[in-house]
């Protein structure tokens, strides 16, 4: 794994947080086909490369270091238009040469591997409510502690791959947000 791929795999959910806010074009393509041109933007503002002390400065980030990173947002904002680059395309660009892939080649894997994703967390999810209902005491022990900890990180990462997994398939729900969106907009003129 390249040092690039570590560091924006290394952010966590606080420094997501905070980029959401102050730099959201940088976010968004943080995890697509972009990522490099924003971890290289990151890198600048931080003077790091290291995904702990990124996240660690985010969470802690100075009022000169958020104008940094949303000066850092509008100057990466600037660069992905002069490459012709849409916001969308920061987004969706990878899912879409992903489907195209999968058109022209019909590779079975990719089925296979979204059912195994989504059947696990069917699964898993009827498993735990039966758990609870069928064995309420010993249910509950297993969602308590260090042990709901890992079912609740297990659970997590499963209803979160799952809904990429189906967003791949049947798409994402990113055209209901510019519909509702566009009706907003009419509900105020």
């Amino acid at each position: 794994m390249s040092q690039l791929t570590t560091f924006l795999s290394g952010l966590g959910g606080v420094a997501k947080g905070v980029l959401g806010t102050v730099a959201p074009t940088i976010l968004k393509a943080v995890g697509g086909p972009f990522g490099s041109l924003a971890a290289v933007a990151l890198q600048a503002v931080f003077g790091t490369n290291d995904p702990a002390k990124v996240d660690a400065a985010l969470a802690t980030a100075t009022p000169d270091q958020l104008l940094a990173l949303r000066k850092a947002d509008d100057d990466f904002k600037i660069q992905m238009e002069q490459l012709r680059i849409s916001e969308e395309d920061l987004a969706f660009k990878d899912t879409a040469d992903a489907r195209a892939m999968q058109v022209a080649t019909k590779d079975p894997t990719v089925g296979r591997l979204a059912w195994l994703v989504i059947g696990g967390f069917l699964l898993m999810s009827c498993g735990v409510v039966a758990a609870l209902f069928i064995w309420p005491d010993k249910g509950k022990l297993l969602l308590t502690g260090e042990a709901g900890l890992f079912f609740g990180t297990l659970f997590g990462y499963l209803a979160s791959e799952a809904k990429q997994a189906s967003a791949f398939f049947f798409g994402s729900t990113a055209g209901s947000q510019a519909k509702d969106a566009t009706i907003a907009d009419i509900a105020k003129g």
